[in-house]
């Protein structure tokens, strides 16, 4: 026993002597790291890693970029930084020496993603843009793109969907250059156009980044491109393209954490198809492995379709739990979405910018103050004399402007004459949102574990609809079309025969300036499916994707 104590007292000291001595090779490992850094990131990290005594082996500056380096390895290799917050002294240290534009901005930025991994968005915002004034200070093109982009996430994270692709546009400027990382952004933009219901525009962008990751060789990217273009030729109802992309997606992936999505769209895709063996064996692999992906979008989306699975199936207890848990992933959604405004950051930080700006271009205002008021008490005289002057030719000037306003005013209500009815008619829309606000404060005073969930369908219908079915609904809108457009909807009927009864609604509607949720709302459809109605009618109409059908039937039935 004593023997054995002498051992270990033995090992101890000998260990506490080795670590008091530094590592000689350090600067140079360090040094390597940084050059490998953004060919080699795995390779750069080991090298961080193998430095075992960097506080002693290395200078104050050294340890600085220790630290910086440290981040941004295990950042470029997806590793969670949250617990690394000695970056923050990183930043302060290179701030404060002001000496190193570039060790400063990736300093801040990575500060930012440090506080992005624990999750406070505020500061994580604040840094990105303190980062980005020093990236363009030396004009660095990929840590510009890889701000831009990283601030997009931030966006895109918390839902705000046209900053976050306004962002994306900007990396993808920066990335020309770079055909992986351009390929990424234009993923990204296409990305946000397939959640804005933009499905023309998400085709384009993502079919552009797939044929750049196929010439460049990027499995990876290849595999979240197939599947976010499955995704969309599942949403346009273009099944088969979107069973030969999943499967694609399927092939290339590597990681099995991404298995659980695959699933999920493939059980989808057979559900809507009517193919109910293979959606057995996909929601079967789904239920299995839907833990392995922490994701809350993704959860939420699990859920929401597991619950329409069980019902479908007359499995009700099932589909009341698969409910609860979708309701409760929601909820913890849109807590995190309401938490901290990004987008409120970016403007509070640009407001500070111009602060200092302001402060700092103080003085010299103040030294053009005194100037100037020499000039305007001279000039004062002068512009008084020239103000009399002018007086008379005003008032001349003024009188045919009222004559000029009164000739526009008669023409503005002569135009707007014929567009009343119709702008008046259709403010019921107004009396659909109301009804709407009424329905979310009735849902809001049930209690959180209420069994029978059906009854608020109900009671939906009863509040947006009354006691009128949906073809009621829509013959009293067809009829005040008709009366604010006499001959329209029978020159419509005669021009385009071959029009389905939806098609020729769905083109009433978009007439009449409806966007694509409310006609869903009016008809009972969902908007995937009044989007592809929208697309057949371009069709039929003999219009391009994209083209204003309200605009071509005011042509045509002119």
């Amino acid at each position: 026993m004593w023997k054995a104590f002498c051992y270990a007292l033995l090992a101890f000291n000998l260990g506490l002597l080795i670590s008091c001595n530094p590592q000689s090779e350090a600067p140079s490992l360090l040094l390597q790291a940084r050059q490998v850094m953004e060919e080699h990131p795995d390779s750069a990290l080991r090298l961080i890693d193998s430095i075992r005594y960097p506080e002693s082996s290395l200078s104050k500056g050294e340890y600085m970029q220790y630290l910086v380096a440290r981040v941004q390895a295990r950042n470029k290799n997806y590793q969670n930084v949250k617990e690394d917050t000695l970056i923050f002294e990183a930043e302060r240290y290179f701030t404060q020496l002001d000496k190193e534009p570039l060790q400063i901005a990736l300093a801040k930025f990575y500060s930012g993603w440090v506080r992005r991994d624990q999750g406070r968005y505020e500061p994580a915002m604040a840094y990105y843009k303190e980062a980005d004034t020093y990236a363009n200070k030396i004009q660095n093109t990929n840590l510009q793109g890889l701000i831009q982009y990283s601030i997009g996430d931030l966006f895109y994270e918390k839902g705000l969907h046209s900053q976050a692709l306004e962002r994306y546009r900007n990396a993808s400027v920066y990335y020309r250059s770079n055909p992986e990382k351009l390929a990424y952004s234009l993923n990204a933009m296409g990305r946000v156009f397939l959640i804005s219901d933009e499905a023309d525009s998400a085709f384009y962008y993502f079919h552009r980044a797939l044929d750049i990751a196929e010439n460049i060789g990027h499995d990876v990217l290849r595999g979240n491109l197939a599947q976010s273009l499955a995704v969309t030729y599942r949403e346009v109802q273009k099944n088969d393209e979107s069973e030969k992309y999943l499967r694609l997606a399927m092939q290339l992936s590597t990681d099995s954490t991404n298995y659980p999505r695959h699933y999920l769209n493939l059980a989808k895709l057979f559900h809507n198809t009517s193919q109910m063996d293979s959606a057995r064996l996909y929601v079967a692999k789904l239920k299995e492995s839907m833990h392995r992906q922490p994701n809350k979008n993704f959860q939420a989306s699990a859920m929401n379709f597991l619950t329409k699975w069980e019902r479908g199936l007359g499995n009700y207890d099932a589909a009341f739990d698969y409910q609860e848990r979708y309701a409760t992933v929601l909820t913890e959604i849109m807590d995190e979405r309401m938490e901290q405004s990004v987008y409120e950051v970016e403007q509070k930080y640009n407001y500070e910018q111009m602060q200092v700006h302001y402060y700092q271009s103080q003085t010299i205002r103040q030294r053009w103050i005194i100037a100037l008021l020499i000039i305007i008490i001279v000039g004062g005289f002068l512009f008084i004399w020239y103000w009399l002057k002018q007086r008379n030719k005003q008032i001349e000037i003024q009188h045919n402007i009222d004559v000029l306003t009164e000739m526009n005013r008669d023409l503005e209500e002569a135009v707007h004459k014929k567009q009343l009815d119709l702008r008046r008619d259709l403010l019921w829309r107004l009396d659909i949102a109301n009804k709407l606000v009424k329905l979310n404060e009735e849902v809001d005073k049930q209690p959180k574990n209420v069994a029978d969930k059906t009854s608020l369908v109900k009671r939906f219908n009863s509040i947006v609809y009354g006691e009128h079915t949906i073809d009621e609904q829509w013959e009293a809108l067809l009829q005040i079309v008709k009366k604010a457009r006499p001959g329209y909807v029978e020159q419509i009927r005669k021009k385009y025969p071959d029009l389905t009864e939806s098609e020729f609604r769905v083109c009433i509607l978009t007439y009449a300036d409806f966007s694509v949720k409310e006609i869903a709302v009016i008809l009972q459809q969902s908007p995937n499916t009044v989007q592809t109605r929208r697309t057949t009618l371009r069709q039929k109409l003999g219009l391009s994707g994209g083209s204003d059908i309200a605009d071509h039937i005011d042509q045509i039935l002119i």
